[in-house]
């Protein structure tokens, strides 16, 4: 599958950031695959799930994305944006937008170790990189996921998550990483 063939015509704003974010990285000779995960590819996604899109990168292609990034944020109404890298292999952009809209972007070097759990749904791949890395492992769920990793100025989008699972009626899953969030601070 690739971009054009997404099933989101019902979630137009989120459609809009997955193609945005294409045509942003794709030009880059050193960006070779892009792949959505997550509620999106899995065609669950709602009005305030994020398009979390995974970038291989080739020659530490990661560490020289910037102008992809801009490309990607230009005339976008961005209210938080958290930037990082995970390690040496990976840097990530999170944003969230004044229309309540949200992206995770993360650009891996092809020698992080990185494998691709369903669902997910390739947006392109210039050398055939992504079925070397597709798993049977279960992809992570969000029960699972660590806390506080990127310290205070990453609350916001730790709040943020919370507000959308609340928006679902998840209070649980919210009330657990609350409490493990508390425990941090």
């Amino acid at each position: 599958m690739h971009q054009e063939d997404l099933k989101l015509d019902q979630l137009p704003l989120q459609k809009e950031l997955i193609h945005s974010a294409c045509a942003a990285f794709y030009p880059d000779e050193n960006v070779i695959a892009a792949v959505l995960l997550g509620s999106l590819a899995a065609g669950t996604g709602d009005r305030v799930s994020d398009a979390d899109i995974i970038v291989f990168t080739q020659n530490n292609g990661h560490n020289s994305v910037r102008s992809c990034f801009s490309d990607f944020e230009s005339g976008k109404d961005i209210f938080y944006c958290l930037d990082g890298f995970h390690n040496e292999n990976a840097y990530f952009k999170k944003y969230i937008f004044n229309d309540m809209t949200s992206a995770e972007i993360h650009c891996l070097d092809l020698s992080e170790p990185f494998n691709i759990s369903k669902p997910f749904n390739v947006l392109f791949d210039k050398k055939g990189v992504v079925d070397s890395r597709l798993t049977d492992e279960k992809a992570p769920k969000h029960d699972d996921f660590p806390v506080y990793t990127n310290g205070d100025k990453g609350l916001i989008w730790e709040l943020f998550d919370c507000i959308k699972w609340l928006s679902r009626d998840n209070h649980e899953l919210a009330k657990s990483y609350l409490k493990k969030l508390s425990e941090k601070l």
